[in-house]
């Protein structure tokens, strides 16, 4: 299989979540990651979430996330990364 079909499946089958992280009150960046754990609600980043800077997730950051029915996923707690 290609990377491309393998992303399509990836689409396909909703494992493709669009995050946003918040400080506060106040949305601080929103960016796609990959669910890898439905149970623990954990997925990879795929991209930067807005500027790194701010929010403090960078693609490639392992995040957990909470889902409201009324609002959009959100990312909780701290990034885990390998990269230091």
């Amino acid at each position: 299989m290609e990377a491309r079909e393998y992303l399509d499946l990836l689409k396909d089958e909703k494992a493709i979540l669009r995050l946003a992280h918040f400080t506060d009150d106040q949305c601080d960046g929103r960016g796609h990651a990959v669910l890898i754990d439905d149970e623990h609600q954990i997925a990879v980043m795929l991209e930067d979430c807005g500027f790194p800077e701010d929010s403090g997730v960078c693609a490639g950051d392992l995040v957990k996330y909470v889902i409201h029915p009324e609002a959009e996923p959100k990312i909780v707690g701290s990034p885990a990364r390998i990269r230091s």
